[in-house]
């Protein structure tokens, strides 16, 4: 995947905002960023913590953590050789740890899945 498909892909869910954040595309849904595009190899997507911890541990070989401060904010996505299924998943769990519920449901009920 490279990174049209990458913002392709970020722009296809429901509700998503592109503008520009320090220089660099960034990604939100009402408001709350879960995504910036940092260079042709890699994104950052805003999971929260618990699932930076998971996906880091998961998949080191494309997940690293990133730090702003004493925070950890973001997990930097090599998606360069990653699976395309792989990254639009991480996406979406990027997007839908910010999406509001009734946003959540709509698009789950679009796709015929249910959340809860």
């Amino acid at each position: 995947m490279d990174r049209d498909a990458v913002r392709t892909t970020i722009l296809a869910l429901p509700e998503v905002e592109e503008y520009v954040h320090g220089d660099l595309p960034a990604f939100r849904i009402r408001g709350k960023r879960f995504a910036t595009m940092l260079d042709d190899e890699g994104v950052n997507l805003m999971p929260g913590e618990p699932a930076i911890r998971a996906l880091t541990q998961q998949y080191p070989q494309f997940c690293t953590e990133r730090w702003w401060g004493q925070r950890l904010a973001a997990v930097r996505v090599s998606y360069g050789s990653m699976p395309s299924a792989l990254l639009e998943e991480l996406v979406l769990e990027a997007w839908a740890s910010k999406a509001p519920a009734t946003v959540l449901r709509a698009h789950d009920a679009q796709r015929g899945e249910k959340h809860p």
